[in-house]
């Protein structure tokens, strides 16, 4: 098992043999150069490598050369349009040309990079494409990790900008890759307590204001608490405050933290082995933060960050189908399934953060929560449910920007059927197969601040479901690592939040 500076010491970077980037305006001094040619840009790779013009390259996506020059590998890949790339794809290429580099033994990696705009997310995307579960063997010595030049005859002019652009890139995978190694962290190591303590010596680093909710005063978070009532680990509830001077609204955040979820005494059968990664949610609002801070980004508010912590398991005092507990705000829920957990502590966190923070603007929840929405949307789009379409089209929008796509479901309360006739709510919609990943976020919305008098919420309310797009068996793809998750929200969480 590991200690907390064990798991902490993983997480740093200089711990993780991840590659040194930097930018150059000449290909000459790389044994391998990567070359991606467009259908647009044809003219201006033969103008830089005249050689290659026997090819007739065309730039389509079938096209792939090895051209051995002057003693350099030139790996020359056709990519289609141009016009048709975006941030997502950007990403994508650079992550996999690292790996396709790597796994050839170069020392010295050239990438030729056609814009200023593809900086960031080329840096983004090799750190995260390095990082290498390897880093957990107890006898790992890993081969110094190849250099990696992005290149650009421009890029010499604009020498203080690109530096920008790779630090930011740099940073941001710093945060993806906390989020990836969290994730990927054993849970018998991992448990609540030993996440909690992690959490705590991170947010002492970073410098932002950290409590850990006595055990006491979460007494009557029955939700919360029901959830590790098999276990032998308690629940915990962390709550990260950044204030933001002269703010008068604020905003939440939950983050969903399932240190391990077997589906209680229901079970989950043959899907449990991935279960460990239940606590990624939580993880990526960590390395949002991390962002935050490191790239220097100016929250719009005050913003709580709040991360309950539980385990849900097996035990003979495990919470069963039909007990009925009691949340922070007084309704009460009937369980349906015990596999239903993940909305019972995110639902308590909500109502600690009603009970303890005024003005409440908006509500963000991030959770690996329903199969459902991994039937619906696959791995491609994030589930994303919001009350207010103003902040529905800034969510895409970020998602787009950030590379990390999110697709809205139908804000429609006629799909909630989260209905008990002996509780205030249930946690499981009557017809249970249907939608569920909409009637999820529509039993955490009965727990959002409302009017007393309407009924009305007083507060956005928008909650993402990750468990398609966080690969959460690590299966890896052509641009980062088996082994990791995709360090998903990150990128636009952090968009959302801040200036």
């Amino acid at each position: 098992m590991m200690t907390a500076q064990d798991i902490l010491r993983l997480t740093e970077p200089k711990n993780q043999n991840l590659p040194e980037i930097n930018a150059d305006s000449s290909f000459k001094k790389y044994d391998l150069v990567f070359v991606p040619v467009f259908e647009e840009s044809v003219k201006n790779v033969e103008k830089m490598f005249p050689s290659l013009k026997k090819l007739k390259l065309k730039g389509e996506k079938k096209e792939s050369h090895d051209v051995v020059e002057g003693g350099q590998i030139l790996k020359v890949r056709g990519m289609g349009k141009k016009s048709e790339m975006n941030n997502r794809k950007i990403r994508r290429m650079f992550g996999a040309f690292y790996l396709s580099g790597e796994a050839a033994k170069a020392k010295k990696i050239g990438i030729i990079c056609d814009e200023l705009d593809w900086i960031y997310f080329a840096a983004l995307a090799v750190h995260v494409a390095a990082l290498n579960p390897d880093i957990f063997k107890s006898k790992s010595k890993p081969e110094k990790a190849p250099e990696v030049a992005l290149i650009n005859s421009s890029f010499k002019a604009k020498a203080t900008a690109v530096k920008k652009e790779i630090g930011r890139g740099i940073n941001m995978a710093e945060g993806k890759n906390l989020m990836r190694v969290l994730g990927a962290t054993p849970p018998n190591s991992l448990g609540t307590e030993m996440y909690a303590k992690v959490i705590e010596m991170l947010c002492k680093k970073w410098g932002v204001k950290c409590k850990n909710v006595a055990k006491k005063d979460l007494k009557k978070y029955e939700l919360l608490n029901a959830v590790s009532e098999g276990s032998g680990h308690d629940s915990k509830l962390l709550v990260i405050t950044i204030p933001v001077a002269g703010s008068k609204k604020s905003t939440v955040v939950v983050g969903k933290g399932l240190c391990y979820d077997s589906g209680g005494v229901q079970g989950k059968g043959s899907h449990m082995k991935s279960m460990k990664e239940d606590m990624s949610g939580s993880a990526s609002v960590l390395g949002a933060i991390l962002n935050i801070k490191k790239n220097g980004l100016k929250l719009k508010q005050t913003t709580h960050f709040l991360l309950p912590l539980a385990e849900n398991m097996m035990g003979s005092r495990a919470m069963r189908a039909d007990d009925v507990w009691t949340a922070g705000d007084g309704q009460t829920v009937e369980v349906i399934h015990t596999d239903a957990e993940g909305r019972l502590v995110m639902s308590d966190a909500i109502c600690y953060a009603k009970n303890n923070f005024k003005d409440i603007d908006q509500i963000y929840t991030i959770a690996t929560l329903t199969g459902s929405c991994i039937v619906a949307l696959g791995e491609v789009y994030t589930g994303c449910m919001c009350n207010d379409d103003k902040l529905k089209e800034e969510v895409v929008k970020a998602g787009k920007t950030s590379g990390e796509l999110v697709f809205p479901g139908p804000w429609d309360e006629e799909f909630d059927d989260n209905n008990s006739p002996i509780a205030d709510v249930a946690n499981l919609g009557e017809k249970d197969r249907d939608a569920g990943w909409i009637k999820a976020a529509f039993f955490l919305a009965r727990f959002v601040p409302k009017d007393k008098k309407t009924g009305k919420h007083t507060a956005k309310f928008c909650h993402f479901d990750i468990a398609g797009t966080i690969d959460m068996k690590g299966a890896g793809a052509a641009h980062r690592r088996k082994g990791f998750n995709s360090g998903v929200v990150v990128g636009y969480l952090s968009l959302l939040l801040t200036k």
